[in-house]
């Protein structure tokens, strides 16, 4: 990874399966976190969805400001931030979408603005095997008779 973070920086999670046609290059980040070093967001979008994959991007943003300048080692502390804030989620991957360096009184900061994005063969945003287990404990439907014997409901137009 170069010295400084950019915006479209793509972090995956070890153990994430791609598409066995994608060739990736990765550089270790964080523990259970690598870097992409060989293509940025819209080449590996392209590639994902070229494979007949699906790169989700969830909405809303998750913010980290952390004391320093844009270095490696304020991205790491960042990403940690921004992996806490989230909670133990399963999605499998994290873009930076913006990085902003401000100083207030001499005092370097740098603001990180982030989404979870998820890497899958699958079209629906469900782990396949939580949507399995629901099919298993679905309720059957149950038929409604066509000949109600129900009174029908009061005509409140003469009222």
């Amino acid at each position: 990874m170069a010295d400084r973070a950019r915006a479209g920086s793509i972090f995956i999670r070890d153990g994430t399966v791609l598409p066995p046609s994608l060739s990736v290059t990765t550089d270790a980040f964080l523990p259970n976190w690598r870097i992409v070093t060989s293509h940025d967001r819209s080449a590996l979008a392209h590639s994902i969805e070229g494979s007949d994959w699906y790169f989700f991007y969830l909405a809303g943003d998750i913010q980290a400001t952390v004391l320093g300048g844009n270095t490696r080692r304020v991205t790491c502390k960042a990403v940690k931030t921004i992996l806490t804030k989230r909670g133990d989620d399963k999605l499998n991957s994290l873009e930076i979408t913006a990085i902003v360096s401000r100083y207030f009184l001499g005092i370097p900061f740098t603001t990180f603005t982030a989404h979870f994005r998820q890497i899958q063969q699958r079209i629906a945003l469900i782990p396949e095997a939580k949507f399995i287990s629901n099919l298993s404990h679905a309720q059957p439907s149950v038929d409604v008779p066509l000949n109600d014997s129900r009174p029908s409901p009061p005509d409140i137009r003469n009222y």
